[in-house]
């Protein structure tokens, strides 16, 4: 099994390289922070690289193990990559992945590419970090800082248990990590609820440039829009989920301005596939749940993802 193979890998390895996506959202970061914390346990140095995130995430422990150094003359004999779909996710961590002697890709998504030596991947599983804790659990005792990352990773992947990639097994999970000690009551507050102002300022301006046509509401943030009140990638997290609430909407679409001419496209729905539309931009996710990072042009963009949706609409009427 995958728990034989690791503990062989890192047996004689000292420090073990950890990954998640960019622009880290919750999952990424719970899987990291609790998969470093498993390997401190074992008696390991775990170094984490992640791109910026969310502030409310330093409530978690695992952020320690962030390394705030020069990556570009890393050389690791081992780099697990969590939450990644596919090599190009890891961003500027792709290097020093590429240069490791093992790797291994933990994930979730069903658009994986299978991109590392070892891979563990289940597209069955409501997010990363609940592959996290399979593989974890079968070496290591879950402590309470362990199971809050995990839980919070769960928590925030599935909306609040809310996805359909929530089964059985999720809730199984769930309930061991309450039992190791995580306050469920906190944890929920701050990731589910709480918002900063900036966060609020962002979410009322998406949301007063919202349409609804055709049964898809949808939105966009130009990178001026986020300026103009202070927002980065970091403070968008819930909006396309709020998106797809709206009355009479199918399947939801927000898109963003970032760097370097990119254009970030999420997408939601209800019943029909994004993954295929996510795609054909060259990204990809869930079922359910998809993205795509696309070069152009945001009103031009939005418009060619928004005929593609009409498009799978009106096939599955």
């Amino acid at each position: 099994m995958y728990e034989n193979s690791i503990l062989k890998d890192i047996d004689n390895v000292q420090t073990i390289f950890i990954a998640g996506h960019t622009n880290p959202d919750g999952d990424a970061i719970g899987s990291c922070f609790g998969f470093a914390l498993a390997m401190a346990a074992l008696g390991k140095t775990p170094v984490i690289l992640l791109d910026n995130y969310s502030e409310k995430f330093n409530i978690l422990k695992g952020g320690e193990y962030v390394y705030k150094g020069d990556p570009s003359k890393l050389a690791p004999e081992i780099f697990f990559a969590l939450d990644c779909g596919d090599i190009d996710r890891l961003g500027d961590a792709k290097e020093v992945f590429e240069r490791a002697e093992k790797t291994y890709n933990i994930d979730h998504h069903i658009s994986n590419t299978y991109f590392a030596q070892n891979n563990i991947v289940n597209g069955d599983a409501s997010s990363a970090s609940e592959v996290v804790y399979e593989v974890i659990s079968k070496f290591v005792s879950i402590d309470t800082d362990i199971a809050t990352a995990i839980y919070t990773g769960i928590l925030t992947d599935t909306r609040g248990f809310k996805h359909s990639c929530t089964s059985e097994r999720t809730h199984m999970i769930a309930g061991k990590l309450v039992t190791a000690g995580v306050d469920t009551g906190r944890i929920h507050s701050k990731f589910m609820y709480e918002h900063s102002l900036t966060e609020a300022k962002a979410f009322a301006l998406a949301i007063d440039k919202m349409y609804l046509e055709d049964r898809i509401a949808f939105t966009y943030l130009t990178k001026e829009d986020m300026a103009s009140v202070g927002a980065t990638a970091n403070d968008l997290d819930g909006i396309v989920a709020y998106l797809l609430n709206t009355g009479d909407a199918e399947l939801a679409l927000f898109a963003t301005e970032r760097d370097n001419g990119i254009v970030k496209l999420s997408f939601r729905s209800n019943e029909i596939d994004v993954n295929q539309v996510a795609l054909q931009f060259g990204g990809g996710g869930h079922k359910l749940a998809s993205g795509a990072s696309v070069t152009g042009n945001i009103e031009e963009v939005m418009s060619k993802a928004l005929d593609i949706l009409k498009d799978k609409i009106r096939n599955e009427q």
